[in-house]
């Protein structure tokens, strides 16, 4: 597997092929050297056959001159002397071509010169043997003297010219030994370059058909990858167009012709043939923007309309930036949005603002009422009833006097509920700014601000060591104050109220129940008592605005306290429980989020 991966490895197989390369190279260098060395042994042998032949040839005339000159001593027969020119013609042929066929070897060229020189002198003495047969006056004896004479000449030549023969003889069998060394060399070098190459060529055909497998699978996976982009494309609503900056040719996705309201590649993409997609308020703004950031490749991004062909208006987020291509070449990438929806929405929720806007002002004016324009007349007739019960009290009928104590009731009430409300639209409105708060000292405070009413429960509240923790100040200390009431008002008759309040760890079960992710994230309060409590399946419902579980006079309320604790909890992005038994008590479960403390 790991030869496997080195041979699909493009750089390592590139490395692999040159180093063949260069090593066929080589082979070839040498095939070559070797058949120039094949060449020119060829060239030697042949050299040296042709001066064997041509001396052949030399002795061969020189010895038919010899014997046409003694044919004609004895016979006296001119016909024998015909020839002579002719064959001395021959001769000096021949030794020319010597001298050409020798022209490299220069101890050879001057054997050469020798033998013109015994070539020479034997026909000097032709001639004087010629002409002294030819004469009256020679005598045998001189003439045999003469032939002994060249006799023993043509024999040195002979002797010589064999000489020269049988070197070159023993020059050619070495050169044809040697020749038949060089042509083993030669075939084997041959075979070698052909078996690497043939190699060579059958690892660049299995690499080429491993590249076309791969480039097919790549081929196939931009295919699928082009797919999925164009359905993402069409499911997300955006298309992209390029434009090279150099040639200015666009090109524009499937999915933003269709954002323009027309099929895939209905027209060329350009500019030009979009400017009639492109709503005509916004025509000139888009033009600007797209022309001068060509020119100062700065990013674009603007908000325009397409005018489809079928009468829609689409809004579109359009944004651009400038990168490059693989050749270098500098192009601008644009992606359009059709924010067709969330534009809408988002003048439906300007709307709703302006809406909310009005509301929040009638609220507004509204809480002035109720914490003014309301109370004051409150206060007045509370007034009067504290006047009347202090002169006019007696004078009342039984009857009377029972329905002045349930006017009492209801005006105080009235005023509890008035202030409830001005509580609970603070917890909405007002200002949230999160401070490093102490519960032990806002604990402390507001101990000290219901000092008379837990010494009227003669209640025993025991606070542990509590945290800081990330709040608004006035609205953790409301949340402490409604929590601490609700005890003291739902508290058994006769038995004194116990009330804890202590930070806890959080509990792999609430972790679960509360979906809570890490025990780190939140600071768990828990404030229980041993009052009345209530049915647990009434525990959501206790957090509801106006909701009363106790209709018994005895126990006063608005319904409000516990709503006001639990969007309290929530602007403090936390979470508030409860867990109640009837006649047992409660146990409300505040979860406050940690964050970094000032």
């Amino acid at each position: 597997m790991k030869i496997l991966g080195l041979y699909k490895n493009s750089q390592v197989f590139k490395i692999a092929l040159a180093i063949a390369i260069v090593v066929v190279c080589y082979i070839a260098s040498m095939f070559y050297s070797q058949m120039k060395k094949l060449d020119s042994t060829v060239e030697l042998i042949a050299n040296s056959n042709q001066t064997q032949l041509e001396l052949e040839k030399l002795l061969a005339v020189i010895s038919n001159y010899e014997t046409s000159l003694r044919s004609y001593i004895i016979t006296k027969e001119d016909t024998y002397l015909q020839d002579r020119f002719l064959s001395r013609g021959k001769i000096e042929e021949s030794v020319t071509k010597l001298k050409l066929l020798t022209v490299n070897n220069t101890a050879r060229g001057k054997d050469v010169d020798q033998l013109k020189k015994l070539i020479d002198l034997r026909f000097k003495l032709f001639r004087k043997t010629l002409l002294l047969a030819k004469s009256k006056y020679s005598s045998p004896a001189a003439l045999n003297e003469m032939l002994l004479e060249s006799s023993h000449i043509t024999e040195k030549m002979k002797s010589f010219v064999t000489k020269i023969i049988f070197s070159e003889s023993t020059k050619t069998e070495f050169e044809n030994n040697n020749h038949q060394f060089e042509l083993q060399d030669s075939i084997i070098t041959a075979f070698l370059l052909v078996i690497l190459s043939l190699l060579i060529l059958l690892l660049s055909f299995q690499k080429m058909n491993v590249d076309i497998e791969e480039l097919k699978k790549a081929n196939d996976q931009l295919k699928l990858v082009n797919e999925s982009y164009n359905t993402a494309e069409m499911t997300a609503g955006f298309g992209h167009w390029m434009v090279n900056v150099g040639t200015n040719k666009y090109t524009f996705s499937d999915n933003l012709f269709r954002l323009m309201g027309v099929s895939p590649n209905s027209f060329e993409p350009n500019v030009v043939n979009v400017i009639p997609y492109i709503h005509p308020d916004d025509l000139a703004y888009v033009t600007k923007v797209h022309t001068d950031s060509l020119i100062n490749h700065q990013s674009t991004s603007m908000i325009f309309r397409f005018l489809t062909p079928t009468g829609d208006v689409k809004y579109i987020m359009g944004v651009g930036s400038f990168t490059k291509n693989g050749n270098g070449d500098l192009i601008k990438i644009g992606v359009n949005y059709d924010i067709t929806n969330q534009y809408k929405k988002t003048l439906e929720l300007e709307a709703n603002n302006k809406e909310l806007k009005y509301i929040n002002t009638e609220l507004e004016a509204f809480n002035n009422i109720v914490s003014h324009d309301l109370q004051e007349p409150l206060r007045k007739i509370q007034m009067f009833i504290s006047r009347l019960e202090e002169k006019e009290l007696n004078l009342l009928t039984i009857q009377g006097k029972e329905y002045f104590s349930k006017i009492r009731v209801t005006a105080n009430r009235m005023q509890t509920l008035l202030i409830d409300l001005v509580n609970y639209s603070r917890t909405i409105k007002g200002d949230k700014v999160f401070v490093a708060t102490n519960l032990n000292t806002v604990l402390e405070e507001i101990l000290q601000d219901l000092s008379s009413t837990i010494d009227d429960k003669k209640a025993n509240i025991t606070i542990g060591n509590l945290p800081v923790i990330k709040g608004i100040p006035f609205q953790i200390k409301q949340l402490f104050i409604n929590l601490i009431i609700n005890s003291l008002k739902y508290s058994k008759e006769n038995i004194a109220p116990e009330i804890s309040i202590s930070a806890k760890k959080i509990t792999d079960k609430e972790m679960q129940d509360y979906k809570i992710a890490s025990k780190q994230d939140y600071y768990k309060i828990v404030i229980s008592d041993n009052g009345i409590g209530f049915k647990q399946e009434y525990s959501d419902k206790v957090f509801l605005l106006f909701k009363r579980l106790e209709t018994d006079p005895k126990y006063a309320g608005t319904g409000l306290g516990l709503a006001i604790c639990s969007r309290i909890v929530e602007n403090h992005k936390g979470f508030i429980k409860v867990k109640a038994k009837p006649n047992v008590g409660a146990k409300f479960y505040v979860f406050f989020p940690k964050g970094d403390l000032l």
